[in-house]
Formats: C-alpha cells, sequence, structure tokens
C-alpha cells in the first residue's frame, strides 16, 4: 500500500513537472523580472531542475531534463552557511539524495545509492526501487533529515551524516503505518517538525518530534490539514501551510505550551489570498518567503514579519520576487545566508 502510494505521488509530481517543461518556450523559461535584494540565498526548484534565488538574480544550479521523460531535480535544501545544497533526484522508478558544493564546479555527489540493481528471487523491479524525499539541514550543519521506505513499509523519517552514509531512522508515532513529509528541524537541533498523512483519515497534520526523549506532539488540528512546516530561527513559532476547503494560506503557531489555550495551539492567519503554501524564513528571521500562485504559476513572495500588540506575526511590505516562473510548489524554499 505505502509503495503505491509513494510511486503514485512521485509520478504524479513528475507528471506535473512533465507538463510544466512541455508547455513552455525557452523565453518562458526564464520567467524572472528585476527583483529586490531580500538577503541571502533562496533554492527552489522548477522544471525539473534546482534554482537559487541571489541578489535579486535568478541562477539555475542543476542541467534539468532533457526531455519529460528524463531525470528531475527536486526539493532543495540549503546547508546553514548557504555553501552547499542537497536535492532529490526522480529517477524512474526510485529517487536519490544529491549534494552540490555552491560557488563550484564540483559534480554533484550521492549521498544514496538507491537505483535497483539486476532482479534477484523473483523480486521486481518495482519491488526493489528505494525512495529519498524531502532533504532537511540540521541547524549545525552535520546531519540531513529525510524520509524514506528504506527498511519500512511506509514513508518514515530518518537522518544521515551530512557526508552521507547509513541512515538512521528515528522514532514513529506508529510502526506500522507512518507516512510523512517535509522535515524541517528547530534552530536548537533537538526536535524536528513534519507532516503526518496518517492522523485522523489521512488528513496531514504537523506534528513535533523530540530526538533526545522519542516522544511526538501534534501541534495542529486542522480541519481540512496542515503540512509544510518551517521553524523560526528563534525557535518560538512554526509556519505552515492550513488548507480550508479548497483554499491554502500560511499560517503559524506558538510552539510554547504555556501559550495554548487547548490542546493544541491556536492557528494565526499570515496570508489571505487562499493560494500560497511552503513557508520559508529567513536565516535573521526578519521576513518570511512563500510561494503564491497568481495567474496560473507559481511564484515566490517574501514579506517583513512584524508583530501585533498581543506580540503575534504578521506580515507587511509583501514583495513579488519572481513573475510566472511556474514554480514547484511542493518542493519548497530554502533560505539560507
Amino acid at each position: 500500500m505505502a509503495r503505491k502510494f509513494l510511486v503514485t505521488l512521485i509520478l504524479g509530481l513528475t507528471v506535473l513537472v512533465a507538463m510544466s517543461f512541455m508547455g513552455r518556450d525557452r523565453n518562458a523559461l526564464q520567467g524572472i523580472a528585476a527583483s529586490p535584494d531580500v538577503g541571502g540565498k533562496i533554492a527552489y526548484a522548477r522544471s525539473g531542475s534546482i534554482w537559487l534565488y541571489q541578489g535579486g538574480k535568478a541562477q539555475q544550479l542543476t542541467a534539468g531534463p532533457k526531455d519529460p521523460r528524463d531525470k528531475h531535480d527536486v526539493q532543495p535544501s540549503l546547508s546553514p552557511d548557504g555553501t552547499q545544497l542537497v536535492y532529490v533526484r526522480l529517477d524512474e522508478g526510485y529517487s536519490d539524495l544529491y549534494k552540490l558544493t555552491l560557488g563550484a564546479s564540483a559534480t554533484p555527489e550521492a549521498l544514496t545509492d538507491h537505483r535497483p540493481q539486476a532482479e534477484t528471487g523473483g523480486q521486481g523491479y518495482a519491488s526493489a526501487a528505494l525512495w529519498s524525499l524531502f532533504p532537511a539541514w540540521s541547524p549545525n550543519g552535520q546531519r540531513i533529515a529525510f524520509t524514506s521506505d528504506v527498511r519500512t513499509e511506509y514513508p518514515g523519517l530518518f537522518s544521515m551524516s551530512a557526508d552521507g552514509g547509513e541512515a538512521r531512522k528515528l522514532e514513529y508515532l506508529d510502526h506500522s503505518q507512518q507516512t510523512v513529509e517535509h522535515p524541517a528541524w528547530s534552530p536548537d537541533g533537538r526536535k524536528i517538525a513534519v507532516a503526518n498523512y496518517l492522523t485522523k483519515g489521512s488528513i496531514a497534520q504537523v506534528w513535533v518530534l523530540d530526538t533526545a526523549t522519542d516522544k511526538w506532539i501534534e501541534l495542529t488540528d486542522a480541519k481540512d490539514g496542515a503540512y509544510d512546516p518551517a521553524w523560526s530561527p528563534d525557535g518560538e513559532w512554526v509556519a505552515f501551510t492550513m488548507r480550508e476547503g479548497t483554499s491554502n494560506n500560511i499560517y503559524v503557531v506558538p510552539t510554547d505550551a504555556q501559550k495554548w489555550t487547548a490542546d493544541h495551539p491556536t492557528p494565526i492567519k499570515l496570508t489571505t489570498d487562499g493560494a500560497s503554501r511552503s513557508p520559508a524564513w529567513s536565516p535573521d528571521g526578519a521576513k518570511l518567503a512563500y510561494m503564491g500562485l497568481t495567474d496560473g504559476s507559481f511564484d515566490i513572495y517574501a514579506a517583513d514579519v512584524a508583530h501585533d500588540q498581543q506580540g503575534n506575526p504578521t506580515l507587511k511590505n509583501t514583495q513579488k520576487l519572481t513573475d510566472k516562473a511556474a514554480l514547484d510548489a511542493t518542493s519548497g524554499l530554502s533560505w539560507s545566508k
């Protein structure tokens, strides 16, 4: 069941990227207008390749597919110091994690090797194929969290050294059922937030794992689901996407349980357009970026983070950084120095 779910998910993502790839000409693929410098680097995926927004300009980092059936690069994550990037390469029936050093001519380094070998013992290609997805650097740059179906039926939460090597499976909510996405570390490296898709009828909710105690806390209780968690640099807030019917907006919740008035914190709404997702904080926490859907295209928006009289975050001075870039919304954004 899990393998079928994961294959369906990846095939769906690949088809979307392929349609995007076929539907635009070379000029449209540029898709970037003159934009402001918001500080640092923002990594994202579009048309099956990894891109970097820096200094008001966009730079393509990986070549991307030559045709819709070629390999696709998605889900980038920048290291805390902004010198390296880890991303996912979707291949035919499997995926691997790759690491790229920025500002150098180095070849991307494979951190995992999931290409199925020759069939043995009656095990087919689909059964042998494995997936690694949604990488996220730890705050000290020493480890990478990601999701995988290695040694488990359902995609669960793993971590590995930033140099690769043996992956370590982290504590599960339920060893028989677990599908998680988009891990995000707390600034102190003690906790990891994820979107958990096997709670309350497969509606996603944001959960937080304390890696020291192996205990989980359900952070959201959204009727229609919550996902894309992103921890603020001061550790006080988790931003995420919450679905309400057919609308998706960015919300935040406080991480300090003393500020909660019930079993779950009350979500605070930051965007109101009904078509935004994938929040990412600037390294200093002064800004928040997200993807917004306008005119049929996902683009990057960034806003200043202010606080109201109650001390709750609000957004102001929102700027559109890209124009008709058709970004891959499921890959999210990563903002680093």
